[in-house]
């Protein structure tokens, strides 16, 4: 198998059954999933500044049950600037009980104990316990990358923000006179997805009247969702 190919392809299909392509910002790859539950872990841990790398469909690592040699598929494979390495399974926290589930999951611990890796199950337990963050990702992923913002515009939107200090958006806009709406608010997202530019994403959805600053700490996840 080559490098970053994965090992098992995603059919797209019709009916209840939805498969998404995820627009990865840290390498400009497509990610594959199979549910929405999959789509939003990969949008966070793009947003996550510990996160170096995520790969869909991995690897399979084959068990065997009955005599029989299964093979077992799992979701993620996700890298961090620290170099641990975390193979992630994504699944509704309803089915997280269920006998085959438990096996897999066993299986998937024990191959990455073998491996010095680790192995989580997420669920939409984890997952939207901060469901502000969730919205506000998908409105600055939408929004923050059209159109393409001229790299003076997001100069002069960070430089303007430095000069000021911490305001609201809308204050920020009035003292940005000279910029079309269009480019200022591209920019301004732009500037906070990229965590050059802080908003608190986890308290409330954003707003004009979100107070933005400029940002000395990066955000970082790691802790939270994407290796809990």
């Amino acid at each position: 198998m080559k490098m970053n190919q994965p090992a098992r392809k995603i059919k797209a299909t019709r009916g209840k059954n939805h498969r998404w392509k995820v627009p990865y910002f840290k390498n400009g790859r497509m990610i594959h999933c199979e549910s929405g539950l999959e789509r939003d872990y990969v949008r966070v841990t793009d947003f996550d500044q510990n996160v170096v790398e995520i790969a869909y469909q991995p690897l399979f690592i084959p068990y065997r049950i009955k005599g029989r040699i299964r093979f077992y598929y799992p979701d993620f494979k996700v890298t961090f600037k620290d170099g641990t390495v975390l193979i992630v399974e994504i699944k509704p926290h309803s089915k997280v009980s269920k006998p085959e589930i438990q096996l897999k999951a066993l299986v998937g611990r024990l191959y990455c104990k073998k491996k010095g890796w680790k192995y989580i199950i997420v669920t939409e337990k984890q997952l939207y316990e901060n469901s502000c963050l969730l919205f506000n990702l998908g409105f600055l992923r939408a929004l923050g990358h059209q159109p393409q913002v001229p790299s003076i515009v997001l100069q002069n939107v960070y430089d303007t923000l430095c000069i000021t200090g911490a305001t609201t958006i809308y204050m920020l806009r009035e003292n940005c006179q000279d910029i079309d709406d269009e480019f200022f608010y591209a920019a301004i997202y732009k500037l906070i997805y990229f965590q050059k530019v802080f908003a608190d994403l986890i308290a409330s959805e954003l707003t004009d009247e979100t107070l933005v600053s400029v940002n000395i700490n990066h955000f970082q996840l790691g802790g939270e969702v994407c290796a809990s």
